[in-house]
């Protein structure tokens, strides 16, 4: 079962509890509102709008690209020809710092545009749910918003679109969380929102997904549902547990990082 079809058995589950009992739960209601706002939600509701979209040139080195990458954060990047409006592929942090560990000095000799991945292109009318059975179906990670004119309207992630669905009932919630907080020798509390890339950096392991950027995205993608506390998932060179939640919406807060004393072989984990 696919993310839209768990969330339309979310919402008569919960719907019909909802008329069973004469008192509902409050996080029950916010999940079935969440869930129904979602589904009539377009895609031009949650992209990031042209404006704040960081672009790289398509004549650009790699070096130039990987500095671009560090200092805004961002795992992908719109590649571009001569205005914002032209579009030529989508460049990937993972597959830059796979060019400077193997071949370093192709980090001034090949361009953004020569690794740049195929753009996915998308209208902004087109329905949310609809948005994320299609990046399912075709394993796209980010897509550019196109207006009714033609022009680039913005670019939407997959994580955009999961957040938006657990989102709303975030923000009144939120409070300063320690990034990685060692607990005891090889096990750490992580907040949820925190960089992949950056628990990997810390960690000293490979922790990379082409899906989400953040720990907690990766575990809620991994489950294939909202994570619940003790939900846990077995990757290669670490085991992630939901640890603890907030708010009536269950928003994740943090996630318990375990690294594997011997990772497991990537057809196992597959297998998991």
């Amino acid at each position: 079962m696919n993310i839209p079809d768990r969330l339309t058995a979310l919402t008569k589950l919960f719907s019909k509890r909802a008329s069973d009992s004469t008192e509902a739960e409050e996080y029950e209601q916010d999940l079935i509102e969440s869930v129904e706002e979602f589904s009539e939600t377009i895609t031009r509701e949650v992209m990031v709008p042209r404006i704040d979209i960081a672009t790289i040139a398509a004549d650009s080195d790699l070096d130039k690209a990987m500095a671009m990458f560090l200092s805004s954060g961002y795992s992908r990047l719109p590649v571009t020809g001569k205005t914002t409006d032209d579009i030529l592929g989508i460049l990937y942090l993972k597959d830059v710092a796979k060019v400077l560990h193997e071949t370093p000095k192709l980090m001034f000799e090949r361009t953004t545009e020569q690794l740049a991945r195929k753009a996915v292109f998308v209208p902004e009318s087109k329905p949310l749910k609809d948005l994320l059975q299609d990046m399912q179906r075709s394993s796209t990670h980010v897509a550019v918003v196109i207006d009714e004119y033609g022009g680039v309207a913005g670019l939407v992630t997959m994580e955009d679109v999961i957040e938006e669905l657990v989102g709303d009932i975030v923000d009144e919630y939120d409070r300063e969380i320690p990034d990685v907080e060692q607990i005891e020798e090889g096990v750490y509390r992580v907040n949820a929102r925190f960089s992949l890339f950056e628990l990997g950096e810390e960690l000293e392991i490979e922790l990379e997904d082409e899906d989400v950027d953040s720990v907690g995205g990766l575990l809620t993608k991994e489950l294939g549902r909202l994570p619940q506390v003790g939900d846990s998932v077995q990757l290669r060179a670490i085991e992630l547990t939901a640890d603890r939640v907030e708010g009536r919406g269950k928003r994740l807060l943090t996630v318990i990082a375990r690294l594997r004393d011997e990772p497991i072989a990537e057809d196992s984990e597959k297998d998991d």
